[in-house]
Formats: structure tokens, C-alpha cells, sequence
């Protein structure tokens, strides 16, 4: 009993460890290592149960560190007793836990009916990887902190073909190639390295037109005064002020920039705004609260200032919890703990139409939106530029911002297309064609950003194809370790 219990800690700091390799530290390797543990400790045939409570140790360990901003969101903003907030992030990271132990089952019992080196080299990494596609769709998902991320510094040429799911595939096929014959593993990891490298090269898509200024607004207002009534004169102040000297041709506000419904906000104040965007030949969008056609409806929204009344962008992909009550009657009782100024929205329905600014079509997203790959190609798909406005101010003194911005690098390579950042507190930043940060500004800090962006036409892989080729590689690696050959005694 101690055997396995000690075992299991292990596996729980190791999982924790592994969290160091994606945003802000990036520490790359760490993923291959922490992902090496895992795969280490089935190989050795615990018994499915035995590895079931080890992929949960691991991955408690993995999203505790990973997630921990739940807890600033539901104590230090949303207002709920420390105790509580504690334990609802506990049991958030359990149930995202049970996915590596959904793999750790399924990998054990297919290596007892299947044993060989198919099982240990395809089956594995298949099943690992399926069970974190499971978790990016069930229950509307939640598909943040995939392993694979950390490996975008190396294999991020990967992505407009694979997608980010192709490179957790690649991250856990090379570990188990390497558990397998260390030279294997070597070899196969130098390969992969080398052709993410060539495929940087490539460009699936075209730039059309000369850059676009872009200037991105940060309010920096903090979330436990944004929506207090006596600061709300405030904020239309920032947001004034630093309209006023924005140079861009294209700016962008935040998520919910004004505090208060679209409808609420007084005409005067939008009128200045547009005098002001006029006179410099600009075009402003920004997020806000807008209300809908029925009583009781309204959205997270994005839109033109110069045209609100033109068909916004309606936030789909909501926040459970945040922005809406699953299951009412099972989760209701969480709100009598918490302060939330608004609930209850109305999920939009895509596609959704860009918005025609700038020379191009600009594609708006909300919050996490960004995080959700084989969504987010819908939209971009008809957009030339993208656009991300959130406010990452409930989660301030975490990593969650630099770890959301990372994924949205991400969603730039699968796309094709750059993409600007205008957030709260942060992290606003442009992204180029490229994944990479081409500028942005400090966190926690009231400015604008002043860059350029490209308009991009054409379109990758992923985009076209979404997870096709995932969903085809699972199918194989999965298919030949059911099917495949036995173990032979040449083999481990």
C-alpha cells in the first residue's frame, strides 16, 4: 500500500512540475519529462485501476498548478469564503484529472489484451491524446493548458497542419518512442524538431494590401471596482483620454470597456467618442454588454463604434460559471457565495460575419474564446485580421494571462492570420504571422499599444480541415494496437 501511495505523490509533484513548461517559464523540456513519468509508470502493467489512480494523481498535480487562478477569481474577485473557493478549485482540477486517468485505464487494459511494442509506441500516446480531446469538448470543454502548448517554441511549424492537439500527439508519441530505445527517441524527436523548423517556412497564407496601424487600449481598472456604480464616470474617463491620443487607424477596446449595457451608456459620451475617431480618420471597436430582441436576453459583445447598430459580434463559447449557470438546479447554489456583476448571458451562434475595418475583415472573439482551436477556425475562416478583447482582470496575480496569450499564438499559426490583443489589465499584444509577440504591453500597467498588422487571405490546413487528421492518426495509432501484432520476444 505505502508502495503505490508514495508512487502516486510522486506523479502528483512531477504533474505539477510539468506546468512550468508552458506559459510564463516555458521551460519546454519539463513537458517531456513529466510526460515521461506518466508513461513510465504504465508501462510497467500496474493493473488498470492502479494506473487509473495515477494518471488522476499526475494530472491533479498538473491542473492544481495549472488552473490555480480559479481560486483569485471565486475568493479574491468573485467574493466566495477562502474555504470554499478552495475546495471548488479542488474539485475543478479533479474532474479535469480524471481525463489522464481515463487514459491510464484504457492504456493498461489495452496493453493486457494487446501486449507489444504497438500498444507502448501508438496506443498510448493515441489514448492520452484522446482523452485530452475528450476534455476539450465535453460539457463545452475546457481545453486550457493542453501539454502540447508547451511545446510550441520547437514544434509550432506543426500547427497550421495538426492543429494543438497534433502536437501533444507528437509531444507523447517521441516520450514513448524514447522510453522504448532511447536512440529511437532520439532520432524520432531530432526528426519532428527539424521538420517543425522547415515547416516555419512555409506560408499558407498571403498578405494583401500594406500594414494597418493598430492602437490597443488597456484600461488597467481593477475587477473589485470595474462595475462599482461610483466608478463608472472613471472609466469612460480612461477610456476617453486614451482614445484621444491612440494613433492607429484600427483601435481596440476591451472586453466590456464600459461597464454597463451598450443602451445604458449615455449617447453624449458615444457621440465624443465618434467625433473624436472621426477626426482622425479611424475606426474603433469594443466590447460591451449588449441586450437582445426578448426580455431577460443579453450577450458579451463586440462592436463598431461608428455603426453600433450594425449586427455585433455575440460572444458563443460562454463561461461556465461566469457568464452563465450550467445545471441550475445542481449548481445554483454557488452564487449565494459569490459576487458576480453579470450572469446569465445568451450564448451568440456561429458563424458569424467579420467585420468589414481597416482595409480588411476582421474577426472578433471574446475572453477564452481563443482557446478552443477547432471553434475559433470558423470564424477566422472568413476574416482577414483578428481580433481578441477580454479582461483577464479576474485572474490578476496569476499566470493566466501568459498562458491564454500563448494559446493564442497558437490559434495565429493554425489560422494564418495575425492577430491583435486589446485585454484589461493584460496581456494586450499583437501577434504576427509568425506565432510570434510582436509587441505588447507590460501587465498590470494603463497604456496603449501602438503596432502594425497585416491583412492575410488563403487558407492553412487546419482551417480547412480542423482535427480531420488527428481524428485519422488516433484511428490508426489506435487501430494497429488493437489489430496489430503481438509481442514478440525480440521485443520489451
Amino acid at each position: 500500500m505505502a508502495r503505490p501511495l508514495l508512487q502516486a505523490v510522486l506523479l502528483f509533484l512531477v504533474g505539477a512540475l510539468g506546468v512550468f513548461a508552458l506559459a510564463p517559464l516555458q521551460l519546454f523540456p519539463l513537458a517531456w519529462l513529466a510526460l515521461a513519468a506518466l508513461f513510465a509508470a504504465w508501462r510497467q502493467h500496474p493493473g488498470c485501476w492502479r494506473a487509473a489512480l495515477q494518471g488522476f494523481a499526475w494530472g491533479l498535480g498538473y491542473f492544481l498548478a495549472s488552473i490555480h487562478w480559479v481560486y483569485i477569481s471565486l475568493h479574491t474577485y468573485g467574493g466566495m469564503p477562502a474555504w470554499l473557493a478552495l475546495l471548488c478549485t479542488g474539485l475543478f482540477a479533479a474532474y479535469l484529472a480524471l481525463f489522464p486517468a481515463l487514459a491510464g485505464w484504457l492504456s493498461t487494459s489495452l496493453l493486457a489484451r494487446r501486449p507489444g511494442a504497438a500498444s507502448l509506441l501508438l496506443g498510448m500516446p493515441a489514448l492520452f491524446v484522446l482523452a485530452d480531446v475528450l476534455r476539450g469538448w465535453l460539457f463545452t470543454g475546457f481545453p486550457w493548458a493542453a501539454i502540447g502548448y508547451s511545446q510550441l517554441p520547437v514544434l509550432g511549424g506543426w500547427l497550421p497542419i495538426l492543429g494543438s492537439h497534433g502536437l501533444t500527439l507528437l509531444l507523447a508519441l517521441a516520450v514513448a518512442v524514447t522510453l522504448w530505445r532511447w536512440r529511437a527517441g532520439a532520432l524520432l524527436a531530432g526528426a519532428l524538431l527539424l521538420a517543425g523548423l522547415g515547416l516555419q517556412q512555409l506560408r499558407f497564407t498571403q498578405p494583401v494590401g500594406g500594414p494597418v496601424s493598430v492602437s490597443l487600449l488597456q484600461g488597467n481598472i481593477p475587477q473589485d471596482i470595474k462595475w462599482v456604480r461610483e466608478n463608472y464616470v472613471q472609466s469612460l474617463r480612461v477610456y476617453h483620454e486614451q482614445l484621444g491620443r491612440a494613433q492607429g487607424q484600427l483601435i481596440v477596446l476591451p472586453e466590456t470597456a464600459f461597464p454597463a449595457f451598450l443602451e445604458q451608456t449615455p449617447p453624449e459620451y458615444l457621440d465624443e467618442l465618434r467625433r473624436m475617431a472621426r477626426s482622425k480618420q479611424t475606426q474603433v471597436l469594443f466590447g460591451i454588454a449588449i441586450s437582445g430582441s426578448q426580455p431577460g436576453e443579453y450577450y458579451n459583445g463586440v462592436v463598431r463604434l461608428d455603426q453600433p447598430q450594425l449586427t455585433p459580434y455575440r460572444k458563443s463559447h460562454l463561461v461556465p460559471f461566469g457568464e452563465y449557470v450550467p445545471m441550475p438546479a445542481l449548481f445554483g447554489w454557488m452564487y449565494r457565495f459569490m459576487s458576480i456583476p453579470l450572469d446569465g448571458f445568451t450564448a451568440g451562434l456561429d458563424p458569424q460575419a467579420p467585420f468589414a475595418l481597416a482595409g480588411g475583415s476582421v474577426a472578433a472573439n471574446v475572453c477564452y474564446e481563443d482557446i478552443f482551436g477547432h471553434e475559433f477556425r470558423v470564424n477566422a475562416a472568413n476574416a482577414t485580421l483578428l481580433a481578441n478583447v477580454s479582461n483577464l482582470a479576474w485572474f490578476d496575480g496569476s499566470w493566466a494571462a501568459e498562458q491564454q496569450l500563448q494559446m493564442a499564438q497558437a490559434r495565429v499559426l493554425e489560422n494564418g492570420r495575425e492577430l491583435v490583443r486589446a485585454t484589461n489589465t493584460g496581456a494586450t499584444a499583437v501577434i504576427g504571422i509568425d506565432g510570434r509577440i510582436r509587441d505588447r504591453l507590460p501587465l498590470q500597467t494603463r497604456g496603449v499599444l501602438e503596432s502594425r498588422v497585416w491583412h492575410y487571405t488563403g487558407a492553412t490546413p487546419y482551417q480547412r480541415w480542423g482535427d480531420a487528421a488527428i481524428w485519422g492518426l488516433l484511428a490508426v495509432f489506435i487501430g494497429v494496437s488493437c489489430f496489430g501484432f503481438r509481442k514478440t520476444k525480440h521485443e520489451d
